[in-house]
């Protein structure tokens, strides 16, 4: 009886909890706020910003952040940063995202601190996306049921000044950005950014009227108007001829809006000054001298807004996002020649030749002679391994020792030349199985191109750097690195449509020569062919010729790249996007564009902390207008 009562007890004592200390709350604090808004808004392939706010109440740290999308576990996004102790801290977080969840990690000296799950409103590719800055946000909320000349709808997007983003890659994703007022001042890193976006193919519409004034200074050198003081009873007459309805003065008699002189080279879209714009590279600046909001009341608003902005599905910012986390290697699909040189049909089969006959009849009479037959249990093996020896020499031998980095560059840019988008495909050819460090400029952006290649993507103090990428022998990494650059090809150009034909005169103003050169506008193409710094070729294109990639093109065939099936790769692919039942490859919207290749271009990577040496082309699209 006593020993079951001893047993019992130890049983109890075995089953029983015992205290725990429990863990001290992390000294660390971390809110984050992502998307397009700080809401969740992104587009599936399209960069946005995730804005982590950071607080050390405790001693010095170095936090990890790592980024993971749930439907991608291949890639993990990471971002370092030193954390002193009473230090507050505000990062942006580039990040890139295929699915509708993601996880933000924190760690510090190898410890979970944090972990959020984020939830993600994806954007739809039939839909416009347009930012507005207002501390109302139903302002323009009828634009969202406008019927856009392409047949698309558009969603409005609140934006919060403060946390707008300042990098121009960050605002890919935005056809267009209104500002009615300004809460707050913008920093200058994100006018900077507004700017370049435009310049990339945004629309930005600012608002004037009595709550304008903050936005008409911040942006008051790039608008095509001189602003002047306010006037009240401004008519609304022209207003209803340009959004082609009337009965506006029912809802609206009268407008506050502010007096304009236009500038040169600025275009008045209203007689009465009401609403003008400019051209600012590939895109554009519209004021409208009114409160954006005195509007909402007349149920033509959307047709109004939709004929001002006039949105046209572009391709600029766009190429990354179409090949981003796919099976389309546009740089090693357009080779135009292989890696490393093969072996002849004829060498194989005289290796294939040489070892039968080794290990056959020689072999045999060999130890016959020497009346030693029993040795071929010996000699066989022995010959085989020479011979897999002599394989794997001739095979290394072939491969070399050196890494290969081949680039394809794709560089979109207006006429006048200046900040550009690039997209390179920068190719890492390992011919041994090896680790590599690779480290980008502070300003890039990368990903690599299938969604199926695990890498670990770091931003730190250092810079951008991929660490620990394993590469196996003879394998080809391909990433796609965007950076906003500047571009050394300008184009002088007097081109106008005249009835069915674009016609007039284009002009290399650069220094760069460029090849396999064709006029573009839709679906239309005119060769031009060698187009050397300073010489002029007169155009003369037909609309509705439909022969863009399906007449013949003489290009150069002794070339890095296959250029013609580069084109229509890149081309059909962005048609495709934009119109799944298209008949052929076309460029979207009004614009009429150059295309030329160049023999060189300009590295992006470095691969253990050298400079590496690439091999590459570049393809100019230049939007001319």
């Amino acid at each position: 009886m006593i020993r079951h009562l001893l047993l019992i007890l130890l049983l109890a004592l075995l089953v029983a909890p015992f205290p725990v200390a429990a863990q001290p709350p992390s000294p660390i604090t971390i809110t984050v706020k992502a998307g397009l808004d700080g809401e969740g808004a992104f587009r599936a392939g399209y960069w946005f910003p995730a804005y982590v706010t950071l607080a050390n109440d405790g001693p010095d740290r170095r936090v990890t952040l790592e980024w993971r999308d749930s439907s991608n576990s291949a890639l993990t996004q990471r971002y370092v940063i030193d954390l002193p102790g009473g230090a507050r801290k505000q990062i942006t977080f580039p990040v890139v995202q295929s699915g509708r969840t993601a996880q933000l990690i924190a760690t510090a000296d190898g410890q979970e601190i944090f972990r959020q799950r984020i939830n993600l409103n994806q954007l739809n590719n039939d839909q416009f996306a347009i930012g507005l800055l207002s501390a109302d946000p139903s302002v323009l909320s009828s634009v969202a049921t406008a019927d856009f000349a392409v047949g698309m709808r558009a969603v409005m997007l609140p934006l919060d000044p403060a946390a707008l983003a300042d990098q121009p890659l960050l605002l890919s994703a935005f056809d267009a950005i209104a500002v009615r007022e300004l809460t707050s001042d913008l920093r200058p890193a994100q006018r900077e950014a507004l700017l370049l976006w435009v310049q990339q193919g945004g629309v930005l519409l600012i608002g004037g009227g009595a709550v304008g004034d903050q936005a008409i200074r911040a942006f008051a050198d790039v608008l095509p108007v001189t602003v002047g003081p306010l006037r009240r009873d401004a008519p609304v007459g022209e207003l209803e001829r340009l959004a082609n309805l009337s009965g506006i003065s029912n809802f609206v008699p009268s407008l506050t809006a502010n007096t304009v002189t236009l500038r040169p080279n600025a275009q008045a879209l209203t007689n009465d000054g009401l609403i003008s714009q400019t051209t600012l590279g590939a895109g554009k600046i519209i004021f409208a001298a009114f409160d954006l909001a005195a509007l909402r009341a007349w149920p033509g608003e959307s047709n109004l807004w939709a004929r001002v902005l006039d949105l046209q599905l572009r391709i600029e910012l766009d190429i990354g996002a179409q090949f981003r986390f796919g099976f389309n290697d546009l740089l090693q699909n357009s080779l135009n020649t292989s890696l490393f040189p093969l072996p002849s049909t004829m060498a194989l089969l005289a290796l294939i030749g040489v070892y039968i006959i080794v290990i056959g009849p020689i072999n045999f009479l060999a130890l016959r002679r020497l009346r030693r037959l029993e040795w071929a249990w010996v000699t066989t093996p022995l010959l085989i391994v020479i011979f897999l020896a002599a394989a794997y020499g001739m095979s290394f031998a072939l491969r070399g020792t050196q890494t290969q980095v081949l680039q394809l560059a794709i560089v979109q840019s207006a006429a006048t030349g200046g900040e550009a988008t690039t997209t390179t495909f920068a190719g890492i050819f390992a011919p041994q199985r090896q680790s590599y460090t690779l480290t980008f400029a502070d300003s890039a952006l990368v990903t690599p191109l299938r969604i199926d290649e695990r890498l670990v993507i770091e931003h730190n103090d250092a810079g951008l750097a991929i660490p620990d990428l394993l590469l196996d022998a003879a394998a080809f990494s391909t990433l796609i690195v965007e950076q906003i650059t500047t571009s050394p090809v300008q184009i002088r150009h007097q081109i106008a449509l005249n009835g069915q034909r674009w016609s007039g005169t284009l002009a290399n103003a650069s220094s760069i020569p460029l090849r396999d050169a064709i006029v573009v506008h839709r679906n239309d193409m005119q060769w031009i062919g060698a187009l050397d710094p300073g010489a002029e070729v007169a155009i003369d294109l037909r609309i509705d010729s439909d022969n863009f990639l399906r007449d013949f093109m003489p290009t150069e065939e002794d070339r890095l790249f296959n250029r013609t099936f580069a084109l229509e790769n890149l081309f059909w692919n962005v048609s495709n996007r934009f119109d799944p039942f298209t008949n052929g490859p076309a460029l979207p919207g009004d614009d009429i564009y150059l295309i030329g290749w160049s023999d060189q271009a300009a590295p992006v990577v470095q691969i253990n902390g050298a400079p590496a040496a690439a091999r590459g082309e570049t393809l100019y699209i230049i939007t001319l207008r």
